[in-house]
């Protein structure tokens, strides 16, 4: 469906088009209560230059048709025939300008045609001032929709959305990426006992923890509720399960408190890596059920999944964790 502009824009070009083949259109006329914006002013003026351009075709008609007798062309007939006749080219040319407009291309200008040329030129740029804007709010909409208000995070549709760039990088790179799904433990507790504030207040906190462990290419999500998701790019299943580990003791030793009231607080966390030509889903089933795995064993552990083949195992020490490197 056409916007009011565009509809207009049509409107424009048809009456030029027509012009163009010697047919003189009607005047445009605007929808009632339409605002005094450029698009008004040059309408104003193209249905000026229709008025002027009647006496013209009227004279050219008549030539054709010889109504005009054996005498000879009056001064001012003959500086019509030729005004017309330059106008045929500007015409065409500004027609096929006013198309490109219509499509989007708002780099067209005219210097050709005085008043009206003027008139085309700043409708042309506030046109494109009001797509540029346009399309700022939309990225800035884009942008919220995929971002977790508390947090400022990436929400679960914002990293769904990124997966699949990963994937794809993952497949031509032959380079694999872990997701790391890691939840807060007994987070109804903190609620309950200090207040859902402080409940926020906990979340915003780990949130920092995580990202503080990640770098800057990794991505970060807020998964939902108490629960986020990491994805670790270019990352090795040893790796990853450093970095969750390093992560787990970030959480437990953080002073996080709330209106002076410290807040103990640990996370469980589940760890897999992506394997090529598998879904993304299954990967992220993996590190999800190992989560479950951490949490039903006690939190605040890790528990990771080499592939489907493999049961999950848990690193809960640091003399477990030293078979596993470092990731710079």
């Amino acid at each position: 469906m056409l916007s009011v502009d565009e509809e207009q824009i049509a409107r424009i070009t048809e009456a030029i088009a027509l012009l163009v083949d010697g047919v003189t259109p009607d005047f445009i006329d605007l929808p009632p209560g339409y605002p005094d914006n450029e698009i008004r002013q040059f309408v104003n003026h193209a249905n000026r230059f229709i008025s002027k351009y009647r006496p013209m075709q009227r004279l050219q008609f008549a030539l054709f048709r010889e109504e005009l007798g054996p005498e000879p062309l009056l001064h001012e007939q003959m500086a019509l025939l030729r005004s017309a006749k330059g106008l045929q080219a500007d015409l065409r040319l500004l027609a096929w300008q006013t198309q490109q407009v219509a499509r989007g291309d708002f780099s067209q200008r005219v210097d050709f045609m005085g008043e009206l040329s003027d008139s085309f030129n700043l409708m042309v740029e506030v046109l494109a001032a009001n797509r540029e804007e346009l399309l700022r709010k939309n990225r800035e909409l884009e942008t919220v929709s995929q971002t977790d208000p508390l947090t400022g995070l990436l929400n679960r549709r914002g990293v769904e959305e990124l997966f699949q760039r990963e994937t794809y990088r993952a497949r031509r790179s032959r380079r694999t990426f872990a997701v790391m799904i890691a939840d807060i433990d007994h987070f109804k507790r903190v609620n309950d006992t200090y207040g859902h504030d402080a409940g926020d207040a906990v979340i915003v906190e780990v949130a920092k923890i995580l990202k503080g462990h990640a770098r800057g290419w990794d991505l970060c999500a807020r998964w939902g509720g108490e629960e986020f998701l990491t994805v670790l790019v270019e990352t090795d299943l040893p790796q990853a399960v450093a970095v969750a580990e390093r992560t787990r003791l970030g959480v437990a030793s953080a002073a996080i408190s709330h209106n002076g009231e410290s807040i103990p607080v640990t996370i469980s966390a589940g760890v897999s890596v992506y394997r090529e030509e598998e879904d993304v889903a299954v990967c992220i089933k993996r590190s999800d059920a190992c989560m479950y795995r951490a949490k039903k064993s006690g939190r605040n552990q890790i528990w990771f999944q080499e592939d489907a083949e493999t049961l999950p195992r848990a690193i809960n020490t640091h003399a477990r964790l030293e078979a596993f490197s470092g990731r710079e």
